[in-house]
């Protein structure tokens, strides 16, 4: 190092954050950069190929929700970062995290649509059996996901054939139970 030359901190990661404007407008800003997330776009979306991740990463862009002035920037960093919160750690889980996104935004959709202004009968229940399906689905995949990662919940035993016997002495017995007479060693 020369003389004089000056060491600098490393520049802060950026700090997400939340405010509202004096516009009553609530503003976001993304807790990391597009580029950061590109850079690790296959290690975010669990696969290996980069052609894979930024195809997964797109269709979850085209899938989502977003106010018509958000720019394509703020897009591709909303829908990296949903993946990201999925945790995917192959293709299948990122490809099953992008139908999950999916089905949830289009699930809230219709749970919105249900409840317009000048909204039907027909069409607020139009719209909320689609939500309803949506949901379900959703719920669905949330199982799926689990059983990949291995998060799976209870397991379900079934007992098919016990045997209940009452010895002499009017106590319980639970399972093959055989005399003397049958060889069974009885007891």
């Amino acid at each position: 190092m020369h003389r004089g030359a000056q060491v600098s901190a490393p520049e802060p990661a950026p700090k997400g954050g939340i405010k509202k404007t004096e516009s009553g407008k609530v503003e976001v800003t993304a807790t990391h950069s597009l580029g950061d997330l590109l850079a690790n776009l296959c290690a975010l979306t669990g696969t290996s190929r980069n052609e894979v991740a930024i195809r997964i990463a797109g269709q979850v862009v085209d899938a989502i929700q977003v106010s018509k002035n958000t720019d394509a920037d703020s897009i591709f960093i909303q829908a990296i970062s949903m993946i990201a919160e999925l945790a995917p750690q192959n293709a299948t889980e990122s490809m099953l995290a992008a139908q999950m996104i999916a089905t949830h935004e289009k699930a809230l959709f219709f749970l919105q649509a249900a409840t317009g202004a000048n909204q039907t009968i027909d069409g607020q229940q139009a719209a909320m059996l689609f939500a309803t399906r949506l949901m379900r689905l959703h719920l669905d995949q949330i199982e799926a996901m689990q059983k990949l990662k291995g998060k799976a919940g209870q397991q379900k035993v079934v007992v098919e054939h016990v045997h209940v016997h009452v010895n002499e002495g009017g106590q319980a017995i639970v399972g093959a139970v055989g005399s003397e007479r049958e060889g069974g060693g009885g007891q």
